[in-house]
């Protein structure tokens, strides 16, 4: 096995050279690494690490993530074998989604339902599965948790609220986005109401901050100084308030997803090029994440969902901050503070190489696909055969142990997450690219290949 150690200038594997046929290989090769979790049930497929451990149907290390993860496989490769993973895994969720609800975690309260790995997360990535194949029993599964989910809120003098948190992926910010879009599908106008009633309810929790635009007070145990980022930061939480804007047309919302991009400017570091947000909003702070949970990949979303709203440049030119950040840092091929020796979806590789795909999907320029492809280079570098064809990625998953290396299967820390990154380059190289975007993504679904751009 490869040194996959973590050290600040440490050069990642990379190969020289491939193309979007040695990428979509690499994909069937992780497939097989997962195949060996993959579990026959009469109500369909699961995976699982051990065979007497949890069950876990959720999306970031779960069966949802890893059927989400089939469904653009078949629809990139047409593979009815794929087809069919999907279709089983979803069959299992449809059927068994409450289990996640018993899966114990000492914050139970806050994990249920959450849109990163609770019941919210199954709901998401049921629904594209859903707007792929429209079915009844997955329609009938959605208003089920749906109903789950309106029936949790706690209502109190019109305020609506689940956890108390304004947090996107673990929080109300993004059930109540999730529920909207339920909603939407359901036609349902009792859990729009709610939906909207919730997002007003986080919108009397931001407050102005001194350097400029407004924030929410986002200090989780142990740390004195807020988290801006998407995952439980104020740009997760101002996207899903952007999202309201575009369905409401409530100008309350519109303000406040404007005042979080005001503060997310207002707190970003000067590189050698671009710009940064760091990890926290300490002005001494100089941890730079540069994947999605708390670096680039999820803060601009809430900057092009104002782009695609408003056409306002200024938004549009704080992504391009950002890429050039990253990539001055030494990335995709160096290690640094905040990309260490971890190439997953959630803050390794993978995301990076996605937020530079759906840049490149959403203004063209050839630049960004070229960093997406010297990601793509890196991940078939670090990749590690395990066996039987099959490959997976050693990684630390979190930066605060660097030296736990694991081998995950999962989509958000492990192998799927991972192939996905590699089916996106492949289809943008091969002029195919349609990519089924989950609630909490507005990049484009599809783009027309740049000249020349293998």
């Amino acid at each position: 096995m490869r040194d996959h150690t973590h050290a600040i200038g440490k050069p990642f594997a990379s190969v020289p050279k491939a193309e979007a046929a040695d990428f979509l290989e690499a994909v069937h090769k992780a497939h097989r690494y997962m195949e060996q979790f993959r579990v026959s049930d009469p109500d369909g497929f699961y995976w699982i690490d051990a065979p007497h451990a949890d069950t876990d149907l959720g999306f970031e290390n779960g069966a949802a993530g890893i059927a989400y993860f089939y469904l653009a496989l078949y629809k990139t490769t047409q593979n009815t074998d794929y087809s069919r993973i999907a279709q089983e895994g979803f069959r299992y969720i449809r059927r068994h989604w409450r289990k996640q609800l018993r899966i114990q975690n000492p914050n139970a309260k806050y994990y249920e339902l959450n849109v990163n790995s609770g019941v919210g997360s199954i709901a998401s990535a049921l629904l594209a599965y859903y707007e792929e194949a429209p079915d009844t029993e997955s329609l009938t599964a959605l208003r089920e948790i749906a109903v789950y989910i309106a029936d949790s809120a706690e209502q109190n003098n019109g305020d609506v609220s689940w956890t108390g948190l304004p947090y996107y992926a673990v929080g109300d910010a993004g059930i109540a986005l999730l529920l909207l879009r339920l909603a939407l599908a359901l036609n349902d106008e009792k859990m729009h109401a709610l939906a909207v009633a919730s997002a007003r309810t986080i919108l009397k929790s931001q407050n102005p901050d001194p350097r400029g635009g407004k924030a929410w007070n986002i200090k989780p145990p142990g740390y004195p100084h807020n988290f801006p980022n998407f995952v439980i930061g104020t740009s997760g939480i101002g996207y899903a308030m952007s999202v309201f804007y575009e369905h409401t047309q409530d100008e309350a919302f519109l303000t406040s997803a404007r005042s979080a991009a005001d503060y997310l400017s207002a707190i970003s570091v000067p590189q050698e090029e671009g710009t940064l947000v760091p990890l926290t909003d300490d002005p001494q702070e100089r941890t730079f994440y540069l994947g999605a949970c708390h670096g680039a990949g999820g803060t601009s979303k809430v900057f092009y969902q104002l782009y695609r709203m408003t056409g306002d440049e200024r938004y549009k030119s704080e992504i391009e901050e950002m890429s050039k950040g990253i990539l001055s840092l030494g990335a995709p091929e160096v290690q640094s503070s905040g990309y260490w020796n971890n190439t997953c979806l959630c803050c390794g590789t993978a995301a990076i190489l996605q937020f530079h795909v759906a840049v490149y999907a959403a203004f063209g320029d050839r630049h960004y696909l070229d960093a997406a492809k010297r990601c793509a280079r890196v991940l078939l570098g670090e990749a590690e055969d395990v066996g039987n064809d099959a490959i997976a990625w050693p990684l630390a998953e979190t930066r605060l142990e660097p030296d736990k290396i694991t081998l995950n299967k999962g989509y958000m820390h492990g192998a799927a997450g991972i192939a996905s990154a590699l089916l996106q380059v492949s289809q943008l190289l091969n002029g195919t690219f349609h990519w089924n975007r989950l609630v909490d993504d507005p990049y484009p679904t599809r783009c027309e290949p740049s000249p020349n751009a293998r």
